[in-house]
């Protein structure tokens, strides 16, 4: 079997939950004989990129090449190159997209983004099978304070337009979450096929053993988009305060890029008196999350209820799990099938501070109960979202369709 997938980013070097996910599967279908090739459409996400990889390169099996040679490595240039250039590489990427179309492949898997279900939508009657993953709402640009500028929120129109009509015909689909591929079913063909891909997670990135550091204070650890309504940073922030009453020596510690919430995040914490316990660290690469997670104490996010906490699932809970330490969730979305309350996880009602403040404490009160709640979430995440079980199952699922 022949996969060709179409991605902005290569999905080795990006650290998003996007990115992990598919270097993930893509290892995964490689360690099981499939011959997968990518072809990254946005450019090279750190000059280190660009040198190790080239303009062509062989990655752990798997062909990646590049149709552009820019580089996305500041916020300033990400924006130039998404905005700005955008109407040089409109032009020139369909033309270089179809003479990829003439290789050798039997499955040509798009991602979600604009230029390329563009390309994808002008192109598909020359397209014999076509896969995508759908893992949100294409409406989630809507939801109160999830995109922060006029500019976003036109790309975001244009994206959801060909999003829709991709829809209309693309073969083979695999939605992250039931509640998902219940909702856009009746949107599909009659003759596509679905399936079912929850959250999936290289479990060997977090082998504590691999990433053991000495000497440092115990901490509590977030990493994803420091945003009050989508990650309920806020929350986990007044939670923490209440929780140092009770253990004054743990510390938090909050990685991510650059969110406007983060202003409004570090005037609360001078307002309650906890600079000193409070961290950000920035955004970290792929190689740094693991070290990041496995020396944690606990692991959290108090995501709140939204539309799109309904329809999605977080691949940083699979990573959480993977690490075995204990994690701090709440119950949004389908997260209570796989993970119950003082079992696999410290779950807290959504929106709540109390409540997480509770999960908080009974994480940190016994830690001889706490390492066990955390090697049975290990055990979850193994079950229901290693590489090698969804690789399996997407594998199965275009070999039987």
């Amino acid at each position: 079997m022949k996969i060709l997938l179409i991605r902005p980013q290569n999905p080795f070097f990006d650290s998003s939950a996007s990115g992990n996910r598919y270097a993930s599967l893509v290892e995964g279908l490689a360690n099981r004989g499939v011959h997968v090739s990518i072809v990254v459409t946005g450019g090279y996400n750190h000059p280190q990129e660009k040198k190790i990889m080239g303009k062509k390169s062989n990655y752990k099996g798997i062909e990646i090449s590049y149709l552009f040679s820019f580089l996305n490595h500041t916020l300033w240039r990400r924006r130039m190159n998404k905005y700005l250039l955008s109407y040089i590489t409109e032009r020139l990427l369909p033309i270089r997209l179809k003479k990829i179309l003439k290789t050798d492949f039997d499955y040509l898997w798009i991602f979600c983004e604009y230029q390329i279900l563009n390309f994808y939508n002008k192109n598909h009657q020359k397209i014999k099978k076509c896969l995508m993953e759908v893992n949100e709402y294409h409406d989630i640009y809507l939801q109160e304070g999830h995109l922060t500028n006029k500019m976003q929120v036109k790309y975001a129109k244009m994206l959801e337009r060909n999003f829709c009509e991709a829809m209309k015909h693309v073969d083979y689909f695999a939605f992250i979450t039931h509640t998902l591929l219940t909702y856009y079913q009746q949107h599909l063909k009659f003759s596509a096929r679905t399936v079912h891909l929850p959250m999936t997670v290289d479990m060997s990135r977090f082998d504590r053993a691999d990433h053991k550091e000495q000497n440092t204070k115990p901490y509590i650890a977030f990493a994803g988009t420091l945003s009050n309504l989508k990650e309920g940073i806020d929350i986990l922030i007044q939670s923490f305060a209440l929780t140092l009453c009770e253990f004054p020596e743990i510390e938090l510690k909050l990685a991510g890029g650059y969110h406007p919430d983060i202003e409004v995040q570090k005037r609360m914490i001078t307002n309650l008196n906890i600079e000193s316990n409070v961290f950000y660290t920035g955004e970290l690469t792929r190689d740094q999350i693991p070290v990041f997670l496995c020396n944690a104490k606990i692991l959290v996010m108090a995501r709140p209820e939204s539309h799109q906490a309904q329809g999605g699932f977080p691949t940083k809970l699979g990573e959480y799990l993977a690490t075995r330490n204990p994690v701090c969730v709440t119950g949004v979305g389908e997260i209570p099938e796989y993970l119950k309350d003082n079992v696999s996880a410290f779950m807290a009602v959504p929106g709540d501070v109390a409540s997480f403040t509770d999960a908080l404490s009974r994480a940190l009160s016994n830690d001889g109960f706490a390492r066990k709640v955390g090697e049975a979430g290990y055990h979850v995440a193994l079950t229901h979202f290693s590489k090698d079980v969804q690789a399996k199952r997407l594998k199965e699922f275009l070999e039987n369709s």
